[in-house]
Order: C-alpha cells, then sequence, then structure tokens
C-alpha cells in the first residue's frame, strides 16, 4: 500500500496511520511519503493544522492520539519516508524528523507506488 500526505491537516494524520497501521496488521507492505506541508506530521511533536472537517464528535479515548497512532505504524514495520526535496525547500534535515524516517527522491517514491495494490493520496 502507497499512501502520500501532503498536508499536516488531522484527516491526513489520522486517516493513514489508521490505514497503515491496519494494512500492516493484514500483512501488507506499506509506505507512507510525506511532501510539502506533510512533514510536520513526522516531527517529534507533529503539527497538526486546523480542526477535523465537518461535524465529527470524537468522544475521549474512541481514537487513539496522534502520536500513539504514529507509534502502531512504526512498531508494525510501516516505512514512513520523508521527501528529500521537500525537506531541503523547507530548510529541514533528517534530524528535524522522528528517528527511522527514511528519506527518498519522487522516483523512488514513484517506483514503489507504481507497484503498490492500494494507492492513495492525503491532500
Amino acid at each position: 500500500m502507497a499512501l502520500l500526505i501532503t498536508r499536516a491537516t488531522p484527516e491526513a494524520a489520522y486517516a493513514p496511520w489508521m490505514m497503515a497501521a491496519t494494512a500492516a496488521a493484514m500483512g501488507f507492505e506499506c509506505k507512507l511519503f510525506y511532501a510539502f506541508s506533510g512533514l510536520d506530521l513526522l516531527r517529534e511533536q507533529p503539527l497538526i493544522h486546523g480542526q477535523l472537517h465537518g461535524e465529527i464528535n470524537v468522544l475521549p479515548g474512541a481514537m487513539p492520539e496522534p502520536l500513539a497512532l504514529r507509534s502502531m505504524c512504526i512498531e508494525s514495520g510501516v516505512s514512513l519516508v520523508a521527501c528529500s526535496a521537500s525537506l531541503a525547500a523547507q530548510g529541514l534535515t533528517q534530524n528535524d524528523v522522528v528517528a527511522g524516517v527514511e528519506l527518498a527522491g519522487m522516483a523512488s517514491w514513484l517506483a514503489f507506488a507504481a507497484g503498490a495494490e492500494v494507492q492513495l493520496s492525503f491532500a
């Protein structure tokens, strides 16, 4: 499964991490590629911009916290990949993202995504 995340909204945090954790539990190889402001989700403390859209009422304890979801992904073998060009364009380095995040260019990402059974984009 190949997921592209280009923004740091609540939807772009929760949905990919929940899908990826579920896919990993089902045996899928899963890579999440973060570009542009989506890189903010890979910081030690994710920077999530804005509110959930629509009238979604989440009961306390009904959904894991963003850091817990991201940890679930990492622990289950999901690959988190930061776009090297986006990092450079924002003046960031690998030290600005959590440990274990891979750096890759668009060509590497496209090579993986082209062979993925499931391809989704979160913007």
